[in-house]
């Protein structure tokens, strides 16, 4: 009785159950991206929350990252960009994807849980009764920025994807690539890919007036249009030949570090998961509505679900757009 609030942070394909009977139950809700795996698990959800007054919030941290803030209110709203039609949404990475541990103890029953075996809970991404892949793990992540950034959701989508690499039984793509259509002429795309990690994790903004790249949620770079400053390569000789002096190809963080130039600080990243959680509990005192309720994330999740429909029917998918 004294409980009064949960978060979710279970596979995919157990969210709805769980924040449906926790809602109902009278508990307030912050649950894991992406909302559910389903257009009707996701209003379930909404319907839910609305019956019984309680809050209802989707984990997207980006809504709560402090560079991300000013870089829609002092970039996007202030016009900087000018008129902005195009938007990549790129998440490389070089792994499996796979994990690899020993269950808990010995005799140990995933079928508690609604798992066939270990390896399917381990690994439930991997496979489509529990996950809808990369577009939902990652790609829902950036979709829903860009829909932000752009102030609607897609109106339509096709897709291409392909277990291109990993032939290990996975049921899931590890490549995938969504285009997304926007209203006013805007498009989106998004890649990710599970064979190069160079590219790393980043959102780009292209306008007329200039680009805006935010990289690795702790990021962020402006340049004007017609500005844009040359690589330079810098050629000296060491002992008895050249050597030219460059910096590394592939992203520092490929493996997971997290680079700063907070040095000492806390980078914005940590600071939007302790400010998503802080939302959530002042919206639960005050009754204030928090930035990512589940209208939003809805519409999130439909278009990420769409295109993962589009790539298994190899069709174009029109949305409401709304």
């Amino acid at each position: 009785e004294d409980l009064e609030a949960v978060i979710i942070a279970t596979p995919l394909w157990s969210h709805a159950e769980i924040a449906v009977g926790c809602l109902d139950a009278g508990k307030h809700v912050l649950c894991e991206k992406m909302m559910a795996k389903s257009e009707a698990e996701c209003l379930r959800m909404v319907e839910s929350a609305r019956r019984n007054k309680r809050v209802l919030e989707i984990g997207y941290q980006r809504y709560y990252n402090p560079m991300y803030q000013a870089a829609y209110n002092n970039v996007i709203k202030q016009g900087l960009l000018g008129e902005v039609y195009f938007a990549r949404l790129v998440w490389h990475r070089n792994s499996t994807w796979r994990r690899q541990e020993e269950p808990p103890s010995p005799g140990y029953d995933p079928g508690r849980w609604g798992y066939p075996d270990w390896e399917h809970l381990l690994n439930w991404r991997m496979y489509k009764q529990y996950s809808e892949g990369l577009m939902a793990e990652l790609g829902s992540h950036q979709v829903m920025a860009a829909s932000w950034f752009f102030d609607s959701a897609p109106e339509a989508v096709y897709t291409s994807a392909a277990i291109s690499r990993f032939k290990d039984g996975r049921e899931v793509p590890d490549h995938i690539y969504a285009t997304f259509e926007y209203t006013g002429g805007r498009t989106a795309t998004f890649s990710s890919i599970q064979s190069n990690a160079f590219e790393g994790a980043y959102e780009m903004y292209m306008g007329t007036g200039g680009t805006l790249i935010l990289k690795n949620e702790i990021e962020a770079y402006l340049f004007n249009e017609g500005e844009g400053q040359s690589t330079r390569i810098e050629v000296s000789r060491q002992g008895a030949g050249p050597v030219v002096d460059a910096s590394a190809s592939r992203p520092a963080d490929a493996q997971g570090r997290t680079i700063s130039s907070q040095s000492g600080a806390q980078t914005e990243r940590g600071l939007a998961y302790q400010n998503e959680v802080a939302e959530f509990c002042s919206a639960i005192r005050t009754g204030n509505p928090v930035r990512c309720g589940p209208e939003k994330a809805t519409k999130s999740a439909i278009a990420c679900l769409a295109a993962n429909r589009a790539a298994e029917k190899k069709a174009r998918l029109e949305l409401s757009g709304e």
